[in-house]
């Protein structure tokens, strides 16, 4: 059980590998891995395939998730 306020297990941007699976995805975005899917799918994010295994480079969820990032002024 996570105590609130403590440190999250949870990997930070500057933790993360160079290329990620789709649950390291997941559990970054903290979203499921259906979801992660569905961007997939959707082509809302980059994504590499090796063999029949999806991919992410770093650099391209640092990308997503800041050109997808909503401006408090925004809303």
């Amino acid at each position: 059980m996570a105590v609130e306020g403590a440190p999250s297990s949870r990997p930070r941007s500057d933790e993360l590998p160079y290329v990620l699976t789709v649950p390291e995805l997941a559990e970054f975005l903290r979203i499921s891995e259906k979801s992660v899917y569905a961007l997939i799918s959707g082509k809302h994010i980059p994504h590499i395939r090796v063999l029949r295994r999806v991919r992410f480079l770093k650099t391209d969820v640092l990308r997503f998730v800041q050109e997808n990032r909503v401006s408090a002024s925004e809303e």
